[in-house]
Parts: C-alpha cells; structure tokens; sequence
C-alpha cells in the first residue's frame, strides 16, 4: 500500500509566513507538520509514500524530504501545479498507485489516531470523522442508520457535526469519479464530491468517528494549539551531551537539542529548543517551541512558536505569538500575540 501526502495550498490565512514557502513546512515542536504526518505513516508500517507539490515553493520540500531515505521511507513527487481543489490533486496520483488501495493524508492536518487500523479498510473507499462545533469550515458527512448518505463542502447550512479530518482510504474507483466532477461553486474539484459519487455508483464508502485531538493547522491559532498538544504528547524530556547549561534551571519535559547554549535562564517544559540555539538571561515558559539557530536574550516567551534563525532579545516579552524564520525582534515595550513573517526587522 502507498501513502499519499497532500503537500498543496497557498496557506492564505497563515499570511505573511507563508509568502515563502508552503504551510506544511511550518514547524511545531521541532518538527514541521507534514513530517509528523510523514512519520505516522512509516509507523503504520507504509514506506512508500508519494507527497504531491503545490506551486508555493515546491523546491523546498524536495530539498527537505530528498528521497525519504532518512526518515524511513521511499519519497516520490508529483507536481499538482496549481491548486484545483482536493479531488483534483487525487488525481494526480493515478498513473503512480495504478490500482492499488491507498491512503491519502492532508500534509497540513494532524490527526492522533491509530493508522495501523486505517489503513486496512476493506471498502472502496474510508473516512475519517469527528464532531465539531462550526461545520461550515470543513467537509462534513451525513450519516443515517450507520451510512454516509451525503457530503458537502463546507455546507452554509448546518446540516451535520461531522466533519472529515483529513485522512482518507480509496481503491482505484475513485478516479473514474473525478473524471467525470465539476468545479464546485469554489471553482475547486472538491473530495466531498468525489466520496459523494462514489456513493451514487453504489460503492461502499465506510467511516469511524474518532474521539481523539485532531488538528487542521490552517490558522495561527491553529499552529499555536497543535504546538501545544504536540509537546503534552509526543516531546520527551531530553539534554543533549552537547548542550552548555550554566547557572540555569531545566524545569519539566524540556527536549534540548545539539549544541544548545543555556546561561542565566530557566526553561519550563513542556518545551522545545532547537539545535544551535542560545537563550541568555531570559524564560522560556511552557509550551514554547524555539526552533534551530534562534537567539533569546533578556527576554521572556511563552506558549509560541520561534521559527529558525530569529533573535528575541532587549527585554521583550512574548505570549500566544508565532515568529517566522530569520525575524529579528529587539527592545521595546511590551507586547503579545505577534505574528511576523519571514525576514523581518522589528524594533519595539
């Protein structure tokens, strides 16, 4: 069986980090989203995966992925090009899974849930669902006496809690479907509609509702909460032999990474400092990932996220904020909730 990650999207409400680069990539406790999904595959026991490219910067994610090999997989690309909707990027994949069963995985979601089981569906086509408070931002499912009967795309009437998260299971029926869809009024070949045509052709299509965190990281809300759950779950305790702690408390389940500089300071876990990174007189609060090569000096910061490269330092205080890469941020007066794109220069 292949995996296939959705590796699309022009990431619009994550704007200005996203200018450069695709969402995907955006790391959340030391790991950009689309390598947690990457590694939840290989753990289900799937190595061959093929991650289809959208037209934000596709280079980046093949200088990072390469081939796979070091992280477990076989990696092979297909160019989407410009977003045409989910079912469309489906699509894209046929000539490359053939007929074979396979799982499909939004790069940019994160789902905690058992894909072991997943992926061995013994229907056309399986889903994934869970219950939500606002329908109208997802692709939700109705279900009546234990079958889907109908999906829609971000439906402007409530018509059902259940939304898909992200994770889907086809054989090679549905590619005919597509062929035959529409642009919805997004102007998008959405998968709503392709699970939907499955259905009228009198395909089976099953579904499990989960119960467990899930997260589509569209926001910096988003990214913020998936951060948050990542470090409470995944992120052990760990201080490198070649990290430098002088005079500086380690409080809690704080992973350290290689050549880690630590003076006069105290990391409260859970936390995440990336290789190279230096944090002087200042306090890293929980749920705080900084990524690699940042510098954090006379400061405080808390529950954010630092992207590589950037430099806090002359007494700023940050709180709920998601830094982008190369970002410098230097004195002034006190402030929360930023958001910086990469490359940037503020001087508080």
């Amino acid at each position: 069986m292949k995996a296939v990650i959705l590796h699309g999207g022009q990431g619009t409400r994550l704007r200005p980090l996203t200018h450069t680069g695709p969402k995907q990539l955006i790391k959340v406790a030391g790991k950009p989203i689309s390598q947690w999904v990457l590694e939840q595959i290989v753990e289900a026991g799937i190595t061959d995966v093929v991650v289809v490219l959208g037209d934000n910067v596709p280079n980046k994610v093949v200088e990072y992925y390469g081939d796979g090999r070091r992280f477990g997989a076989n990696v092979t690309y297909v160019y989407q090009g410009k977003a045409r909707g989910l079912a469309d990027a489906v699509y894209k994949v046929k000539d490359v899974v053939k007929d074979d069963k396979f799982i499909v995985y939004l790069g940019d979601n994160i789902v905690n849930f058992d894909l072991r089981k997943f992926a061995s569906f013994d229907s056309n086509a399986s889903i994934l669902l869970a219950k939500v408070q606002d329908p109208s931002r997802f692709g939700v499912a109705v279900v009546k006496d234990g079958k889907v009967v109908k999906l829609v795309e971000k439906p402007k009437e409530r018509i059902s809690d259940l939304a898909l998260v992200g994770v889907y299971g086809f054989d090679g029926n549905i590619f005919d479907v597509i062929e035959s869809l529409k642009p919805s009024w997004r102007g998008e070949l959405e998968i709503t509609d392709a699970i939907q045509g499955l259905i009228d052709r009198g395909f089976s299509v099953n579904y499990t509702v989960i119960d467990s965190w899930w997260k589509d990281t569209g926001t910096p809300k988003d990214i913020l909460e998936a951060n948050t759950f990542l470090l409470d779950t995944k992120i052990k305790g760990h201080v490198s032999s070649s990290a430098k702690i002088t005079n500086s408390e380690i409080e809690g389940r704080v992973f350290i990474d290689d050549d880690v500089t630590i003076q006069n300071s105290t990391i409260r876990g859970p936390a995440y400092v990336g290789k190279g990174s230096s944090i002087v007189n200042s306090y890293v609060g929980p749920f705080t990932s900084i990524g690699d090569k940042c510098e954090i000096k006379d400061s405080e910061v808390e529950h954010s996220v630092i992207l590589d490269n950037a430099k806090i330092e002359g007494g700023i205080y940050l709180m709920d904020s998601l830094i982008g890469n190369n970002v410098t941020i230097r004195k002034g007066s006190r402030w929360q909730k930023l958001i910086v794109g990469e490359n940037s220069w503020l001087s508080l």
